[in-house]
């Protein structure tokens, strides 16, 4: 049955090739009805797409990263849009999102969007003093963090800055004081970072919290303590297996909620984006987004 489909296009993401899987999804469903709108400038989504959402679109087309995919959902969640189904076209550097879904070429996604087979995922609700928003992926503080910060800023790398950022910002082995508070338990000490987790996967293909599930309502939380940088270089090979979490030098958690407190001005990365610091809290909406899968 033909529908007609709302395409979010990030023409700047990854290597620019929204608009060549747009082309190929349209050759693909000619009978389908196409709204395609293009961010151009930062948070576009998040400000604009509640207004694109109207009673005849069947579902939103998102071709980007998983930065464009916090935009869209932000999106959704500020306008009350979240039961609007949503499929992520792989055209980031990361898509870490589609590792978890298993959907790393743009014709995967055309054969789930032609199977228009809906499920629920949970997402993770975000405060900080300055602002609430959703996380359908990761949300980091300290060393995650600003390894982000510096791949945003090795583009050029492609896939692999996420790689090289890890190895760089490793070698520095900063750390800073913070106060964590979840599951009733209060934790004060000097941390490497803090990684929470809704998804599997971060990066490209990084395997950060092999038990996480994307419907089982709660968060999967990797805490790192500080430690000496010959602990970290030993950790950090580790994560694209998983092998990470039989380490001692690492606490992973299953939480609905956590807190932390810290006030080293450092940013937050969330869903890949660098935005906002703490303090934050965060806690799991239960099924709150509708995706293709």
């Amino acid at each position: 049955m033909s529908k007609k489909i709302l395409c979010a296009i990030n023409p700047f993401s990854g290597k620019g090739s929204s608009k060549s899987m747009l082309a190929a999804l349209q050759a693909a469903l000619p009978s389908y009805q196409w709204v395609v709108i293009a961010s151009d400038a930062p948070s576009y989504f998040t400000q604009h797409i509640g207004s694109f959402i109207k009673p005849d679109i069947d579902a939103i087309a998102i071709f980007g990263g998983d930065g464009t995919m916090h935009d869209v959902v932000n999106g959704l969640y500020q306008s009350n849009n979240l039961s609007t189904p949503v499929l992520l076209f792989p055209a980031g550097t990361g898509n870490a999102f589609n590792h978890d879904l298993e959907c790393l070429d743009h014709l995967t996604a055309i054969e789930r969007l032609k199977k228009f087979e809906l499920h629920k995922i949970d997402l993770l609700k975000l405060s900080t003093p300055e602002q609430t928003m959703v996380s359908f992926n990761i949300i980091g503080w300290g060393l995650v963090a600003q390894i982000t910060a510096l791949a945003e800023r090795l583009r050029i790398f492609g896939g692999a800055r996420y790689t090289i950022a890890s190895i760089l910002k490793i070698f520095s082995n900063l750390s800073a004081f913070a106060t964590l508070t979840y599951a009733d338990n209060k934790e004060s000490a000097d941390f490497s970072f803090v990684l929470i987790m809704n998804t599997k996967h971060t990066g490209k293909g990084m395997m950060m919290a092999p038990y996480a599930s994307l419907s089982d309502g709660l968060m999967d939380v990797l805490i790192v303590k500080k430690t000496s940088l010959l602990n970290l270089l030993f950790l950090f090979p580790s994560i694209y297996s998983g092998k990470h979490v039989h380490s001692k030098l690492l606490e992973y958690k299953q939480l609905s909620s956590i807190t932390i407190a810290a006030t080293d001005g450092n940013p937050l990365t969330i869903d890949g984006e660098v935005k906002g610091s703490a303090p934050l809290s965060v806690s799991v909406l239960p099924l709150a987004l509708t995706i293709i899968k």
